[in-house]
């Protein structure tokens, strides 16, 4: 379940990067801007401090310097031991401007201030009143997960991981994308 629950996060993320018309980290040359080289260096650091920190098999980034979205448990370590370590690098962490990239960010790696959790619900809510209103009735309002996340718990509403990929509910998930592209956290347990 729970990779079943990472696929939907990065579902969702990647359908609100295509939407939503974000600058890249890339100048119109296609070469990384300055930004980009420090989120992707800082990314690096992050990833090693991981390691050195007792969890061994942290990724490296994406490219573009993107975190990979992860658990303890995909990584074979103890919940204490993987929040230790994320708060011992959590200085390392690329600095993320945008709401959109504060959300990204707050659901790859667990850090979640209050305050941005509040702004995802809110967020999230409008995007689930989209997807109702949008013909998936039982679309449900965002919870928060066991690690403080926003999320849309979706099999208790009877919505399937293979149904968010059919056409009937990928498209919805679009046009609500679009409509409010602020909007993350499928879960499914």
């Amino acid at each position: 379940m729970l990779i079943a629950t990472a696929c939907l996060a990065l579902l969702a993320l990647a359908l609100l990067a295509a939407c939503s018309g974000s600058p890249s980290a890339t100048d119109p040359g296609g070469t990384p801007s300055a930004g980009g080289e420090a989120a992707s260096l800082s990314a690096v650091a992050y990833s090693h401090c991981m390691r050195s920190h007792g969890v061994p098999d942290f990724p490296d980034p994406a490219s573009g310097g993107r975190i990979p979205k992860t658990s303890a448990q995909a990584l074979g370590v103890s919940n204490s031991r993987f929040q230790a370590a994320q708060s011992a690098c959590q200085q390392l962490l690329p600095s993320a401007t945008s709401f959109q990239q504060q959300s990204q960010q707050c659901l790859q790696t667990g850090d979640c201030p209050q305050s941005l959790v509040q702004q995802i619900l809110t967020a999230d809510r409008r995007f689930a009143g989209c997807m109702r209103s949008h013909g998936v009735p039982n679309w449900p309002d965002p919870t928060i997960d066991s690690e403080g996340r926003p999320v849309f718990n979706l099999v208790p509403a009877g919505i399937t991981h293979s149904q968010t990929h059919s056409p009937p509910i990928s498209d919805k998930l679009a046009e609500c994308g679009r409509v409010d592209p602020a909007s993350v956290g499928l879960e499914s347990n």
